[in-house]
Parts: C-alpha cells; structure tokens; sequence
C-alpha cells in the first residue's frame, strides 16, 4: 500500500511540473519580440522589364531566294542561334508581301516588283521574330489579295503585324507584360504623312511606351533629311519616347530629342543590295524597358555573301562609337534614358 502510494504521488509531481512548464513556455512565446530580418535576409523583389530586338529592312525575293530556296534559314546560319531569342518583342520591317502560288523568283536587282515565297513565315518564327512591319512601300506589291495573305500566315506563325501600307489602319499594336505596355505605330510615310499626334497621345494616356517606326526619306542617304528631323520631333513633343525609322537602306545617324532617342535608319537587315558596302551593314537596336528607364544595346550587322552575321571587331566598334556620340554617350558607357 505504502508503494501505490507513493507511486501515486511521484505521478502528480511529474504532472504538475509538464503542466508548469507548458504554460510558461506559452506565455513566454507570446510575450517574446519577434526578431525583425536582417538587411542580408531581405528579399529584392526584381523589377518588372520587358525586353525588345529591333531589326531594319528585310527581303526573301530575287537573290536571296535564289541562293537559299532550300532552306531561307541558311541566310542565318552565320547569326548566333539566341540573337532573336527570348524577347517580349522581336521586330523587324518586312519589305514586301508573300504569295500563295508557285513561286518563281525574278532575280533582277532592279525588278522592285516584290514578292516573297509563303515559307519566310515559318523562316521568321524560327528566327524568334513575333512582329512584323508591314507599313512600306513594297507590301502592297501584289495587291490587296497578297497583303491580306501576308497578314494571315504570318498570324499563323504567332507573327504580329504592324501597319498598313497605305496607312488605312493596324497602325498600332500594343504589347503587354504585368503593368507595362509598349505600343508600336508603324507609318509609310511615301504613301502619305497623317497626324500621329493624336494617336500617340491617347497610347499615352493608357500608360504605354511609345515607339514610332517610320518609314521614310532618300534611299542610300547616311544623313536625315530635315522632313524626317520634323516629324520625328513633332512626334516627341506629342509623347513618343523612341523613333525607329526604315527604308533608306543604310545606317543613318542618331540623336537625343528631349530625352528621346531618334534613330533615324537602321539600314538593312536581310537584302541582296551587294553594289556597295553601306548598303550590306545595318544596325539592330536591343534593350529594356522598366517603369522609369530605357536601357540600349547597340548592334551592328552586315551581310556576307546574302548571309547575315553580327559584326565584330574595329568595324563595330566604330559603328557604335559613332552613335553613341550622336546620341551624347561616351564610347564605353551604357545607354540608359531616363522616362520620367
């Protein structure tokens, strides 16, 4: 009996002590501060971008398709694989129309009479291209049956078309990412000069980018002329924060108009224009944008026997010192404009 009693008794003590340490360990947990993170704890949230690759003038008739009917992608294989890649937009102007018949290429330089086999859809979507400017003054070369074909296989290959060539609609398309949104207007100016002042007014009333992409002046002309400097200001004042301009076929110079870049040609991308060198060196703009900065990446391309590769070297770097300057940045430094 002596036993079970105190058996008994060493059992309450036992009880009684789990009880008084479970009820101190809650009250001490609450009352206990909560330890605040230290700096090296604290999460970056990273900022929201989007990314973009802007390429000049491109062509898949006449020589270029004579050379590589097999496969298009060939006039390619000297330009690294990612070039394109991975970009929320891809651009490029596309400087004609493409046909549903049997093709047959005239390969006459001077035929401007242009036409595109239905493959170079598929040839631009293996690129990683997703838009496609369509306002210059070949894409109404076979006619509105052409044009309307153009749009649709290219809408087949997930392709976004900018622009009309008669500047009669799809001037703008915008592209969206979380809170940011870039609108893209696209203007054949040899066809007529309308009033953008509105339109780019009212994509900037919607919290968008701006970027106009012209496409205008004197063919094989380094130097803007003073009807591309008008526009392209009267554009700025309105709210356009970038020009990019085509057509001229050769690298034309840059500037910095109120805190906007105007780049006023990026000369040719993809064209079998070999009588002079100018016309076989072109200029692809890259770069990001966030809420308050656009940050440029500047690279030259040239064309080696049709074939498109990135320059390299001495060449590039006088390309890219030379519109740095115009742009007012030193030579190594980064291109970061200011949107605010």
């Amino acid at each position: 009996m002596k036993i079970l009693l105190i058996l008994l008794g060493l059992s309450v003590v036992v009880l009684t002590a789990d009880i008084i340490r479970y009820y101190s360990h809650l009250f001490s947990s609450r009352n206990a501060p909560t330890a605040s993170p230290s700096p090296n704890q604290t999460k970056t949230v990273p900022k929201e971008e989007m990314t973009f690759i802007f390429a000049g003038d491109a062509m898949f008739g006449r020589a270029i398709y004579a050379q590589f009917y097999d496969d298009l992608r060939d006039a390619f294989q000297n330009l690294r694989p990612d070039f394109f890649k991975d970009k929320d937009i891809a651009m490029l102007n596309l400087e004609g129309p493409m046909v549903q018949n049997e093709f047959v290429p005239d390969t006459n330089p001077n035929n401007l009479i242009m036409k595109f086999p239905p493959q170079t859809a598929e040839t631009l979507k293996w690129l990683n291209i997703n838009a496609a400017g369509l306002a210059n003054n070949h894409t109404a070369n076979q006619g509105d049956l052409g044009l309307m074909f153009t749009r649709e296989i290219l809408a087949k290959n997930q392709i976004t078309t900018v622009g009309d060539p008669h500047n009669s609609g799809d001037l703008v398309k915008t592209f969206s990412k979380k809170n940011l949104k870039v609108s893209l207007i696209a203007v054949n100016l040899l066809a007529n000069i309308p009033d953008l002042a509105a339109l780019i007014k009212d994509q900037k009333a919607t919290g968008a980018l701006v970027i106009v992409f012209p496409h205008w002046g004197a063919e094989y002309e380094t130097t803007h002329n003073a009807l591309q400097e008008r526009l392209a200001h009267e554009w700025i004042e309105a709210g356009a924060d970038m020009v990019i301009g085509s057509h001229p076929h050769v690298i034309q110079d840059a500037e910095i108009y109120q805190k906007r870049p105007i780049f006023y040609s990026l000369g040719n991308f993809l064209f079998d224009q070999t009588f002079s060198q100018n016309t076989q060196r072109g200029l692809v703009v890259a770069g990001k944008i966030t809420d308050q900065k656009l940050f440029l990446e500047l690279l030259p391309i040239k064309s080696v026997r049709l074939k498109v590769e990135a320059m390299t070297g001495q060449e590039k770097e006088a390309i890219v010192g030379q519109i740095k300057k115009e742009l007012g940045f030193e030579s190594g430094s980064e291109i970061v404009i200011n949107l605010e």
